[in-house]
């Protein structure tokens, strides 16, 4: 069963969605640009659901979390996600991120370590000093260079990126594939029915001249809570080293890797990425058995 609401927030709305009756709390937190919480987790979400209780939000700017009346940067995503686990009732969680959803994950354990019970970033954001080629992105993401990039963004552009620029595994039909280029094109039309941006504003503005201004590699041994990391073996958006680092610092972090798969693990390889965050959730579980035995 899935249930839809809207929270209304000091900056704006949150739309999300609730899937299964029972079970210990998730949070599942999308991407950003052309991504929501129905693209990212088409196929996870309802799987968790069946033995957990899954918190699936838009992101402020994404999806049907509109008005927003505040920049989405790095803090404005934490506070947000706060803002959502006092409005959910929500005292403690596993957070699962993708990309602008792990690096928001990650800021808010780092701020709120009593809330968050596991952590799961995937192609996480948040962990290099900067990209390659990092000059010439950030003029990308100026204005008004952006918007003139933006504007030249159609719906049958974003949909052929869809059908051609993923590592889908062979097993995701064309149907699939298909739906997931409808919704892309769905965000961007909702993007523009809204005056947003299609880079989203954690990009825009936590990206400076020659560096990423978020950056928790030099925190991340803070972290106690037990961390996997998951990453695409391609993934050329956000290079391996960089997780791989991560999870050797993490005192409780561990690295999976998914073979042919790129920056969009959870819709390009759903079955492997669902069977490693299971095993690693399933593995939590028993070991906190133990202890409470």
């Amino acid at each position: 069963m899935i249930t839809r609401h809207t929270a209304e927030l000091t900056n704006g709305t949150i739309h999300y969605r609730i899937l299964g009756d029972s079970g210990p709390p998730v949070v599942l937190l999308h991407g950003g640009g052309i991504d929501n919480g129905a693209w990212m987790w088409r196929w996870l979400a309802p799987d968790l659901a069946a033995d957990h209780r899954v918190y699936v939000p838009d992101h402020p700017k994404h999806g049907q979390s509109w008005p927003w009346r505040a920049r989405a940067d790095q803090r404005g995503q934490e506070d947000m996600l706060a803002a959502m686990m006092d409005h959910w009732e929500v005292d403690t969680a596993t957070l699962i991120g993708l990309s602008l959803g792990a690096a928001t994950a990650l800021g808010y354990a780092l701020r709120h370590p009593e809330r968050v019970h596991r952590l799961v970033p995937t192609s996480a954001g948040g962990l290099q000093h900067r990209l390659e080629n990092h000059e010439l992105a950030w003029l990308s993401l100026r204005t008004p260079v952006s918007w003139l990039i933006a504007r030249g963004i159609s719906a049958q552009s974003i949909r052929k990126w869809v059908r051609t620029k993923l590592a889908y595994a062979e097993y995701l039909s064309s149907a699939d594939i298909e739906t997931l280029a409808d919704l892309a094109a769905e965000e961007l039309r909702t993007k523009r029915e809204h005056g947003g941006h299609v880079f989203c504003d954690w990009n825009r503005f936590e990206t400076a001249p020659r560096h990423h201004r978020v950056n928790f590699m030099n925190r991340i041994h803070e972290l106690t809570q037990p961390v996997l990391f998951v990453h695409g073996e391609d993934d050329a958006a956000v290079l391996l080293r960089y997780p791989r680092e991560a999870a050797a610092t993490v005192p409780q972090g561990r690295l999976s890797v998914i073979a042919r798969a790129g920056h969009f693990v959870p819709v390009e390889r759903p079955r492997e990425y669902a069977a490693v965050v299971r095993e690693f959730l399933t593995e939590q579980a028993r070991t906190s058995d133990v202890i409470d035995n």
